[in-house]
């Protein structure tokens, strides 16, 4: 109950609800605000948990799931930890997007590559891809693809 009086709070005082990284200053009017929102994805045999760490160059210690901006072109990083049977797995991926004021973008992360896996721990890695990113506005609902660079070092 108080967790959630506190989100209302925040909320009502222009201020990123718990858990959600504020990548803007001061307060603004929520047609001028877009989230981006990662998760965790889970199979049969393992569970990726992607979080956001980065947005414009800056780099937040609470890696989190949603990341309030304001509308324009920013550039995020998120880390992916894979989980299997055997020792988790990292992926830093990092992209562009042009965000629109009340959407809100769900990048479908791509999975840890599967040539890293033969890989000894610590050897390098990089890929570039292409990502499907789904956004739900208030009027509409579109998909984009944008390029997404991913490696096993931030």
């Amino acid at each position: 109950m108080r967790l959630a009086v506190a989100a209302l709070l925040a909320m009502a005082a222009g201020c990123a609800p718990p858990g959600t990284i504020k990548a803007y200053q001061g307060s603004h009017d929520s047609d001028q605000i877009a989230s981006v929102v990662t998760g965790i994805i889970e199979h049969e045999f393992s569970q990726t948990d992607n979080r956001i760490v980065v947005v414009d160059g800056v780099r937040y210690d609470n890696a989190v799931y949603t990341a309030d901006m304001l509308a324009g072109v920013h550039k995020i990083g998120v880390q992916g930890t894979l989980r299997t049977r055997m020792k988790p797995r990292l992926q830093h991926c990092s992209f562009e997007l042009n965000v629109e004021g009340r959407c809100t973008y769900r990048p479908q992360i791509p999975a840890y590559p599967r040539s890293a896996y033969d890989l000894k721990p610590g050897d390098d890695w990089s890929l570039t891809r292409t990502m499907t990113v789904l956004a739900e506005c208030s009027d509409t609902s579109f998909a984009i693809q944008v390029p997404i660079d991913c490696r096993s070092r931030p």
